[in-house]
């Protein structure tokens, strides 16, 4: 052998590779991922490569084909290194001194990853995802710590910082099998301790909320007021159950609060005289409620920071809705705008929003209310009350209307959501000063109402009959068919109310009378049956408003002028027909007053009762009777209205004019306002002439501006109507052709409103001011002040 020769194999063995016990496979082989077979086992080349024609060398030896290792990107890893150290400075800065010298964090871009892309583990207050793909949730009112920085907020670090500090124990940064080991809210917990507690001691016993939730549908409309009817279907929402089950003492004081509210608004549907010994309240059962409301609104509601969650939300407008039903409307209306507030700021009103977090950690994620559900019901009840109160909307914002967003819904999911952004364009119209602008967005909006109403079909508009209705859930079924029908014709009484009694010369406003009328008795009809069946006027009070509004609105179209040649019959079918209805709903409306001994219906019945008389000037007027013509014709309607001032009312009637010469009070003095001036008659050829002059604002004792049409003398009183003579002296040769069949008399007291506290309640305003928009409205005073 060559010296050559032995030099090369010496070389071959030191190149020698040392390989773990069992590898047989050579070095392509290995790459291709393949089995290395032999035909025989003194062979040299395997099987494959004799295939591939490609050289077997074996792993012993160093891979003479490998390739070599690729360079590194110098620029991309400048850029990298750059990160990590930006990242170190970060956390650094963030994490507290006292964690830092305990333990300090070591950052890597690993570790960074895994917490910017959460897992799907779920927490009590950190709002994982819920199951729904929505992502972690941070809070928007607690006060930043330390040196809190936007990008910190965005990785949720500050969560992790402050369960280090209140902990002072080490830090680590959470990996994916720890990221549930950190529990950052658990101070949050224990600082609402107390809070609960005072709430779990409201709750009445088990056997107790079991009866109050069998025995109505309560639990049926709670459950569905936050989700769609597909999400019932799906089993996306809690069951009707739910609303028995009393949380643990230790839950987050909004969860405690939403139930307690559901248990009062199931109180709020038991009839009146409901036997109450049972339930063992240790109170009657308004008194319960108001207690529950009171702590409640003390203990949780007020505080921003504790409700600034899903659950906070759903409180509010539960809150919301007791107030409505127990006739506080303004104390709704605050409420809901409240809860609007909080909804924008955490910005459900654009969709899924990390800083919208669940606290209820019993409830299955997949059963959450959603923002858009959220936000939808705010909306809705907000624009409502807005509309009854005279106030503007509190948000624009129509997107919960679209076809996407629709379409999941039923037939009557869509028609409710349509009269929600119909109601925020009323509010609009009301507040348009231009005469032809609001007359033409009456008729469109008149259009869509038309539109709305044909897509539910003929067959939907029929009376919905509740004494077939036996199961909770069928009858609440039928219940909210018949509520959504008076909607939808209040919503038409409102919209064409301003143009009713406008100028009967002009016969483009004709269509407005008779869609009030229709309309009226439309409500009249549904709302006697509906109080039949629910006695309760804690059930549904803006039913009872509709029906005031219909009852009153029925009776005024009577005021319009005949102007036919020749005169109605004075046994007129339909007058002596809504004479009667009227008379019906009157009658109805004593009767639920007095056994529920309810102001509010109680002062509505005495309204109809003293209305009445218009038509009774109608029936005198077409009998040609001078002696009733003397009686009620030359006598005017005079209704009070507290904190407005004294509506006249001149019946239309047909006399001869030699018998208009003579009054009993010619020598009267003229009604005169608060700026001194007589209350204006005008010829009525412009409907901008036919209001009255009104006094300038004026301030109250408080320095706030309000209208000085209201009556300082009333202080807070029902309505009242008085039969009054008009002087003719007072009126033009053709006053009582020309359409001014209404004025307004305001009467304030030396010159300064006593106008009452903005949140009274029923008891200290019985309608809210709801009167008051009722009847700017109906004089064509676009800008309604509450």
């Amino acid at each position: 052998m060559t010296e050559q020769s032995q030099r090369e194999q010496r070389e071959a063995e030191l190149k020698r590779r040392k390989v773990r016990k069992g590898t047989h496979s050579c070095w392509e082989c290995r790459r291709r991922k393949i089995r290395c077979q032999f035909s025989a086992s003194n062979d040299t080349v395997c099987l494959p490569c004799q295939a591939r024609g490609s050289a077997c060398r074996s792993q012993e030896f160093a891979d003479s084909d490998a390739r070599p290792p690729a360079q590194p990107d110098r620029r991309m890893a400048q850029r990298l290194g750059r990160l990590e150290e930006l990242m170190a400075r970060l956390v650094d800065r963030i994490l507290p001194e006292t964690t830092a010298k305990t333990a300090p964090a070591t950052v890597t871009s690993s570790s960074l990853s895994n917490r910017a892309s959460p897992t799907p583990s779920a927490s009590q207050d950190t709002g994982t995802d819920d199951g729904r793909g929505y992502p972690r949730t941070l809070d928007v009112l607690e006060a930043a710590v330390g040196d809190d920085t936007p990008v910190g907020l965005l990785l949720g670090l500050r969560d992790l910082s402050r369960a280090a500090a209140a902990a002072n124990q080490p830090v680590s940064m959470p990996t994916p099998e720890s990221d549930e080991a950190i529990s950052p809210r658990k101070p949050a917990t224990s600082k609402w301790d107390k809070t609960s507690r005072a709430l779990h001691a409201l709750f009445p016993s088990q056997h107790a909320i079991n009866i109050i939730t069998k025995a109505n549908a309560g639990p049926y409309f709670l459950t569905s007021l936050f989700s769609s009817f597909r999400d019932l279907i799906e089993g996306k929402t809690e069951n009707a159950n739910s609303v028995s089950v009393v949380p643990a003492c230790t839950s987050h004081p909004t969860v405690l609060a939403r139930r307690l509210l559901q248990i009062s608004i199931c109180l709020q549907q038991l009839p009146p005289g409901y036997d109450a010994e049972p339930l063992q309240l240790n109170s009657t059962i308004p008194k319960f409620m108001e207690n529950v409301v009171s702590v409640v609104s003390s203990l949780v509601t007020c505080i921003d920071e504790m409700v600034a969650t899903a659950e906070g939300l759903e409180s509010l407008v539960l809150l919301g809705l007791w107030h409505a039903n127990a006739g506080n409307l303004r104390k709704a209306w605050l409420t809901y705008r409240r809860a609007m507030s909080l909804g924008q700021l955490m910005g459900i009103d654009r969709g899924p929003s990390r800083t919208l977090k669940f606290v209820d950690t019993m409830v299955n994620p997949r059963q959450r209310h959603t923002p858009e559900a959220l936000w939808y019901r705010i909306t809705a009840c907000d624009r409502l009350t807005s509309l009854l109160l005279g106030l503007p909307a509190g948000d624009p914002d129509n997107s919960f209307a679209t076809e996407e967003a629709m379409k999941r819904d039923t037939h009557m999911e869509r028609l409710e959501k349509l009269h929600t952004v119909i109601a925020s364009r009323i509010i609009e119209r009301n507040a348009n000063k231009s005469p032809s602008e609001a007359y033409a967005i009456t008729q469109s909006i008149d259009c869509e109402l038309e539109n709305a109403a044909n897509a539910m079909g003929q067959d939907w508009w029929a009376e919905p009959d509740l004494e077939v209705a036996d199961e909770n859930g069928h009858r609440l079924g039928q219940m909210l068919h018949l509520m959504l029908q008076v909607h939808h014709y209040d919503l038409l009484i409102l919209l064409h109310l301003p143009y009713m009694l406008r100028n009967p010369s002009e016969s483009r406003y004709d269509y407005s009378k008779a869609t009030c009328a229709r309309s009226s008795r439309e409500v009249l009809k549904r709302f006697i049956p509906f109080r039949n069946k629910v006695t309760s006027v804690w059930a549904c009070r803006h039913v009872d408003y509709s029906a005031l509004v219909a009852a009153m609105t029925l009776l005024l179209s009577y005021l319009r002028q005949h102007q036919d040649s020749t005169t109605p019959s004075p046994t007129c079918p339909q007058r002596s027909e809504d004479r009667k209805l009227v008379e019906m709903v009157r009658e109805r409306m004593q009767h639920v007053a007095v056994i529920n001994q309810d102001r509010l219906t109680h002062q509505s019945a005495d309204i109809l009762g003293q209305m009445m008389p218009i038509l009774d000037s109608i029936d005198a007027s077409l009998m040609n009777d001078v002696s009733e013509v003397n009686m009620h014709l030359l006598k005017c309607l005079h209704l009070k209205v507290p904190y407005l001032g004294t509506v006249n009312f001149h019946p239309s009637v047909i006399v001869p004019a030699g018998k208009m010469g003579v009054c009993p009070n010619a020598g009267q003095e003229p009604v005169r306002t608060a700026a001194g001036m007589p209350t204006a008659f005008h010829d009525g050829s412009d409907f901008e002439q036919l209001q009255p002059q009104m006094a300038s604002l004026s301030t109250s004792p408080d320095g706030a501006e309000v209208g000085a049409t209201s009556a300082a003398s009333f202080e807070g009183g029902p309505m009242q109507l008085e039969l009054g003579s008009l002087d003719p002296a007072l009126l033009p040769p053709d006053a009582a052709l020309n359409g001014m069949f209404m004025d307004f008399d305001p009467q304030p007291q030396d010159g300064v409103l006593e106008f009452p506290d903005l949140m009274a309640g029923a008891d200290d305003w019985i309608f809210q001011g709801v009167d008051t928009t009722y009847w700017s409205l109906l004089n064509g005073n676009n800008v309604a002040w509450g």
